[in-house]
């Protein structure tokens, strides 16, 4: 791969690599290929570990057959007495020639992976967010950052998400990443940070601000960023930043922590911004940086900070009882836990812990469950991914039973490109199914007369 890099990004990357052979090191990097990782779903994952289904994809299964190997530094969960990593690296290359595709393999329609940069995964880790957390994602799009977080948290134990997202194109591909997940304590929001802090006055136990940038560090990785480049743009985008980490702060509860990252190199967007939350607000103090450089560390470029804010934490006391440990699988949707709420012709499932969101523009919340047809109501692919599949009593309130197959079955893939597919050996019964590979759900279909008709979303269909 061979890139023409702006002569003034050149320049300006020279001052701060002055060693010439690390300035060497550094461009060469550009020619390598990008690097992705795999962010693994644990809540979806730790399900199958309970299950009785001997083929069922687990956690050890997935990391092993794939080859998988941890990030440095990656977060954990500890279940019954064992660590289960999140952040992997891959050898894609490896994988293809295997004729494994991670972007467009059954997994990952089910919801069993983020593909992300391993750079990208590190502000989420080191902002150390906790089941209970009160978290806001300011610039969410297309949602990596959300996602990790959101496995960090638990229904159970209060802990939500709100993700928002600026542009409205941006936050409909927001919502899709979080629906494939399996997402119910998140909702997914189209404003401005501004009447955000006016509406949230120091509400947010944890904020991420993965800030618009002038993206030097994704060159090698989309040469769109290449293009638009420029020394005026890099001064726009810090003026926003400053717009952006201000309106953050307000937002920020006493004890609460704010992280600050981009995927440039420059200064001005860095550890200039760095210092002006800093010297703007005195009771932030700064408590983790790191700059990710795509020559030294396995990944493309990011930088990286965690601020806190003095003041007594609202969960002091739930620090001290919890940590990483969980009990077990929480994706049970749990039904004293959400209500129903129709809007318009749409029922969704929305947590209580979620806060009244009021007027503010809100793309989705909670999970859409089914839509009212007038003579008929149907449900929505969102339900199959949140609901807990090896759950008998969860699948027969919702009136489904389960077709499942074998990741490597010719009709799993058949079903993902909008076919009708034949039911399994021994499904005779009538009305509405998931459709499951290895025991993740992928989406609804219908039994009749032994077979499924398709009702996996047009949008979502292979081509």
């Amino acid at each position: 791969m061979s890139l023409s890099l702006p002569q003034e990004f050149l320049d300006r990357m020279k001052d701060m690599l002055p060693d010439e052979a690390e300035f060497k090191a550094f461009i060469e990097s550009y020619e390598d290929d990008p690097i992705r990782g795999l962010r693994l779903n644990l809540k979806k994952l730790l399900e199958n570990e309970l299950s009785e289904d001997p083929d069922a994809i687990t956690y050890e299964k997935l990391v092993s057959d794939w080859k998988l190997t941890p990030v440095r530094d990656a977060s954990y969960a500890v279940y019954d007495g064992k660590k289960y990593y999140r952040e992997f690296y891959m050898n894609e290359d490896e994988l293809n020639q295997r004729g494994i595709r991670p972007g467009r393999h059954p997994y990952h329609e089910a919801g069993l992976y983020y593909i992300q940069g391993p750079e990208a995964m590190q502000a989420v880790t080191h902002l150390d967010v906790r089941p209970y957390d009160r978290v806001a994602d300011l610039c969410a799009s297309p949602g990596g950052k959300s996602t990790q977080a959101a496995d960090m948290l638990s229904l159970d134990e209060g802990g939500f998400i709100i993700s928002n997202e600026y542009v409205a194109l941006r936050a409909r591909t927001l919502s899709s990443n979080i629906e494939r997940m399996g997402i119910s304590n998140a909702a997914v929001l189209n404003e401005d940070t501004g009447k955000l802090a006016q509406f949230f006055p120091e509400f947010f136990t944890r904020i991420i601000v993965d800030a618009p940038c002038s993206g030097e560090g994704m060159f090698r990785k989309d040469e769109t960023a290449i293009k638009e480049w420029s020394p005026q743009n890099v001064h726009l985008c810090a003026e926003r930043q400053k717009e952006i980490v201000s309106n953050a702060y307000r937002m920020l509860s006493p004890g609460g922590k704010l992280c600050y990252s981009t995927c440039t190199f420059e200064k001005e967007e860095d550890e200039d911004i760095r210092d002006f939350i800093l010297e703007s607000f005195p009771d932030m103090k700064l408590i983790f940086e790191k700059r990710f450089w795509p020559h030294i560390d396995k990944g493309e470029g990011h930088y990286v900070t965690v601020f806190q804010r003095a003041g007594k934490d609202p969960f002091e006391e739930k620090n001290i009882s919890f940590g990483p440990v969980i009990t077990g699988p929480d994706r049970s949707i749990g039904m004293q836990k959400l209500s129903e709420k129709k809007m318009k012709d749409q029922i969704y499932l929305i947590p209580d812990i979620l806060p009244d969101l009021g007027r503010l523009k809100v793309f989705r919340t909670g999970i859409l469950k089914s839509t009212d047809l007038k003579k008929r109501i149907e449900p929505e692919h969102a339900l199959t991914h949140a609901i807990h599949i090896h759950d008998e009593k969860e699948t027969e309130s919702f009136k489904f039973s389960v077709c499942n197959y074998s990741s490597t079955d010719p009709h799993v893939e058949q079903y993902l490109k909008g076919l009708q597919i034949p039911a399994p050996e021994g499904s005779d019964k009538k009305g509405w199914c998931i459709v499951a590979c290895d025991g993740v759900a992928l989406g609804l279909g219908k039994l009749v007369n032994g077979q499924i008709k398709n009702h996996y979303p047009k949008g979502l269909r292979f081509l």
